[in-house]
């Protein structure tokens, strides 16, 4: 009895030990730590409102491109927004305390061909406010994507719709939901996003997945506010991006 009751002791002592670091594995693996509410607001772009929503929302969305000629990040979503001089830096230092917030951050041109200097330019602004940690980052491509990643940067796959296809089948949404897939085994990412109208194919065919959702119905009435409120509450989706003026209970 004494005999079995060391190995008994022995075994719970391992145990505990293996779970000690399968704890410690979890906590130091880079998820991203989600704030408390599940809705962000959608596409701040204008510094004043970075500065209206910062005590309202926990997470705001905004679009961002890089111009290589100024090398340097801007506001927008078009290359040619870089010329109204609207940068990122200026919209960051309106927050009084950026360190509180999470950031969508969309990065409407970043490709393979620009990502080292664009996901640099990134990097020093995040080190500047010391929000590295609370940026996601979302393209559609892949290797820039996988850049971003390799340089310490949570990331977002932006991925495809099947209501973007003209001729809708049950064959286009299995082909949708194969290259939905080939991506995430390339690049492993944090979450993947798309329009609202993807639900509930991506919470049923990736349910292992960090779920996001944009585009959402803009206008604050109660119908849209229950859509919203029911897109919240599937477990595997994160963050739902709104036009509301204020978050919502779900």
């Amino acid at each position: 009895m004494k005999k079995n009751g060391v190995i008994i002791i022995a075994i719970t002592l391992i145990f505990n030990i293996l779970s000690l670091y399968s704890c410690q594995d979890k906590a130091d693996n880079g998820d991203f730590s989600y704030p408390k509410s599940k809705v962000w607001k959608h596409g701040v772009y204008s510094k004043y409102d970075a500065a209206k929503y910062e005590n309202i929302f926990d997470g705001l969305e905004v679009d961002i491109v890089y111009s290589a000629e100024k090398n340097d990040l801007f506001i927008g979503r078009t290359d040619d927004d870089a010329n109204k001089n609207n940068t990122f830096d200026e919209w960051l230092a309106m927050l009084k305390h950026p360190q509180k917030l999470k950031y969508w951050i969309d990065f409407k041109n970043l490709s393979n061909k620009n990502c080292d200097k664009a996901v640099a330019s990134l990097e020093n602004l995040a080190t500047k406010y010391g929000i590295k940690d609370n940026m996601m980052v979302e393209s559609q491509d892949v290797k820039a994507l996988l850049h971003a990643k390799n340089q310490g940067f949570h990331v977002i796959l932006w991925v495809d719709n099947l209501h973007y296809w003209s001729h809708r089948t049950h064959d286009d949404s299995i082909s949708v939901c194969k290259s939905i897939r080939k991506k995430i085994d390339n690049l492993h990412p944090d979450a993947i996003s798309c329009e609202f109208t993807a639900y509930p194919m991506l919470c049923d065919s990736f349910p292992e997945q960090n779920i996001h959702f944009w585009d959402t119905p803009k206008d604050f009435t109660e119908e849209n506010i229950k859509h919203t409120q029911m897109l919240c509450r599937e477990k595997n989706v994160k963050v739902v991006l709104v036009d509301y003026p204020q978050p919502i209970d779900y």
